[in-house]
């Protein structure tokens, strides 16, 4: 429980595409979930929830049925512990934030799909505005919002706090490697919160070259970015340097090509990859790099939450 007089917490945590599958069960190769487990307030847990990814791996279009499942649970525990100062409020809607229902109707009315009745060509996405933020009913005094997500978790998050607006703004937003492969979700621009950290794969590490990070600009209070030689996989806390595990669409996939050479250091010999320059570089095996960058990408979430005062160990 809450010590008397202090914020009341509520963490959702959104895990990266098809975590289902690849998560074990201990929840030891995620650190999402490993995030929201290590949360130490909440009533016998009921504030904190965890999600998988979706299952989608080409598009991700199971993100907004998520997305929605967690708006709806954070309004649910706004409205039981806060019924008075709820009553009459809302947040956003799909509709409001959803980029493609924004571009069917625009094409249905081009098409003539809709009479001449209607006020507006087509309806636009909401915008959070100063109006809106100054209007919450909520501050982070009565309680503190916490998202976490990874790779597409870390869109639908970023969207979970736009359409937040409207009720109370994010204490804080810890961000996996947060990206864009989802065709309808807009999540380029984080707005709404107060403290966002962004840990990213370092693009020397080759990892999922032919997409791109989302959530990289910040209308925060304040911000931090960081990038981590790991996978896109192993900054939220899975990945595969053998080559033989990797399949299609791997997002944790870290490996290297032959051929090695042995090099000698303080704690023996270590066989170092002479022709990839992250291993070149650093000086070490390709494994113990995306290991050491997978771990200090979850320090450096956590630190951040610590650093604001959040109770993760």
């Amino acid at each position: 429980m809450n010590p008397p007089g202090s914020p009341h917490f509520i963490v959702v945590g959104i895990d990266g595409t098809g975590s289902s599958e690849w998560r074990k069960p201990d929840g030891s190769n995620s650190h999402v979930f490993q995030f929201v487990r290590d949360f130490q307030f909440g009533a016998m847990g009921v504030d904190r929830k965890f999600y998988d990814g979706p299952r989608s791996k080409v598009w991700g279009t199971d993100s907004v049925p998520i997305l929605q499942e967690a708006l709806d649970f954070i309004r649910h525990r706004l409205q039981v512990l806060f019924p008075r100062m709820m009553n009459g409020h809302k947040p956003l809607d799909m509709f409001d934030v959803n980029s493609c229902m924004q571009q069917q109707q625009q094409q249905a009315y081009s098409h003539g799909f809709y009479t001449s009745t209607y006020t507006q060509e087509f309806r636009v996405p909401v915008r959070v505005t100063p109006q809106m933020l100054s209007s919450q009913p909520l501050n982070n005094q009565q309680v503190r919002v916490i998202l976490v997500g990874h790779s597409r978790g870390g869109l639908i998050a970023t969207v979970l706090a736009r359409m937040l607006s409207p009720l109370i703004q994010v204490y804080f937003l810890g961000l996996y490697d947060s990206v864009d492969r989802q065709p309808c979700l807009d999540g380029e621009t984080v707005e709404n919160v107060k403290y966002v950290f962004h840990a990213r794969r370092h693009p020397e590490v080759g990892s999922r070259t032919y997409f791109s990070n989302t959530s990289t600009q910040y209308k925060a209070e304040y911000y931090e970015e960081k990038y981590f030689y790991t996978s896109h996989g192993g900054i939220g806390g899975s990945f595969v340097t053998d080559r033989t595990q990797v399949g299609m669409f791997d997002d944790g996939a870290c490996v290297v090509q032959p051929p090695q050479r042995p090099v000698a250091t303080r704690g023996g010999v270590v066989w170092v990859d002479n022709t990839n320059p992250v291993t070149k570089k650093l000086g070490k095996p390709i494994d113990v790099i995306c290991a050491d960058g997978s771990a200090e990408a979850d320090r450096f979430i956590r630190e951040g939450a610590r650093k604001f005062g959040l109770p993760v160990r």
